[in-house]
């Protein structure tokens, strides 16, 4: 059924300047107008405004995320399933409330130069969380990568080509879960393969922190223990 704005604002309690704001935001789909002063808008708006402002008022999801879980919606999940993969996979808790910086303002928050950060993304060391109008956003974690990551190890005297190799074998070891996804949930249904996906990323985030860590740590007491070797054969032949 077809209502127009007035019917549509009544039913969900949302005023309809704002109702026009989350059609120009991508929110809601545009309405079809029969002429220049009339339009009416389906009426799934409905359920779609209450999601909307269920998200922002108790779930407190800024507007950008609200819209990636309306996608998922409309690829057949429903609000509890698309909110969990939000929340598990793009970690919308940690990047709620705590606003997004224009590239200006993320360039005052790092320190970084204009060239080193266009550097860095063409690299992809550094990835913004998500863009708006064609324009990149970035998110608190962002501003950690550039601040107390990239900017440092320049200081260090180090290229940013040098660093591209997390990069590229972090792409091979995300291929390698992909796949390893996609056999564990082969022939499951969507709600399990919500449930799945949730827990493979949970694990896989521990996982992967836990793993270059271990490997780091093994590295460097082997240098170590190979400069003590060394130094001791060196040591004993000055004796002599």
């Amino acid at each position: 059924m077809k209502l127009k704005i007035g019917e549509i604002a009544k039913r969900s309690g949302v005023r309809p300047s704002t109702i026009r704001y989350y059609v120009a935001e991508g929110l809601l789909p545009r309405p079809e107008k029969t002429n220049e002063k009339m339009a009416y808008y389906d009426e799934a708006c409905i359920d779609r405004l209450r999601a909307i402002q269920e998200l922002k008022e108790k779930r407190f999801f800024p507007l950008y995320l609200i819209k990636n879980i309306l996608r998922r919606m409309d690829e057949g999940l429903n609000l509890t399933e698309a909110e969990t993969i939000e929340n598990e996979v793009f970690g919308a808790p940690g990047r709620r409330g705590n606003g997004l910086l224009s590239q200006t303002a993320f360039l005052a928050a790092t320190g970084l130069s204009d060239r080193e950060l266009r550097e860095a993304e063409r690299l992809g060391i550094l990835m913004p969380c998500t863009e708006q109008g064609g324009k990149p956003l970035y998110d608190q974690e962002d501003v950690r990568i550039g601040r107390d990551g990239i900017k440092k190890l320049i200081a260090l005297g180090m290229k940013l080509e040098d660093l591209s190799f997390w990069t590229e074998l972090g792409g091979r070891i995300v291929a390698r879960e992909m796949a390893l996804r996609r056999k564990i949930v082969a022939g499951k249904s969507t709600r399990d393969n919500i449930a799945v996906t949730a827990e493979l990323t949970r694990v896989g985030n521990f996982y992967r922190e836990y793993i270059l860590r271990r490997l780091f740590q093994k590295q460097v007491e082997q240098n170590i223990q190979m400069s003590l070797k060394k130094s001791a054969a060196t040591g004993g032949k000055k004796e002599k």
